[in-house]
């Protein structure tokens, strides 16, 4: 749990570096989007179940914490932040 804390706060800086630059607010980091899409709630640093609007629970954070460290490391992270600025903030369009 550690370990996943440190890149959670490493993903924060780098969502609070894209606020400053595009001007729009990020509360809600993807981690995860499968069947059920996990995300981190910037305001108060937990993972959330975002269909279900619930956090997570130890245990199931525990379940989930190799596929997002994996996220994480692959850049899906980051991938899932520039596609959701492409579709809020109209990235990339003339």
């Amino acid at each position: 749990m550690e370990r996943l804390k440190l890149y959670l706060e490493h993903i924060s800086r780098k969502a609070g570096y894209a606020e400053e630059l595009y001007g729009v607010r990020i509360r809600y980091v993807p981690l995860v989007i499968e069947e059920r899409t996990i995300v981190f709630d910037r305001q108060n640093q937990k993972i959330k179940v975002l269909e279900e609007g619930r956090y997570l629970s130890p245990e199931e954070i525990e379940r989930f914490e190799e596929k997002i460290l994996e996220n994480i490391k692959k850049g899906v992270v980051e991938l899932y932040l520039t596609l959701t600025f492409g579709e809020d903030v109209g990235l990339g369009e003339s």
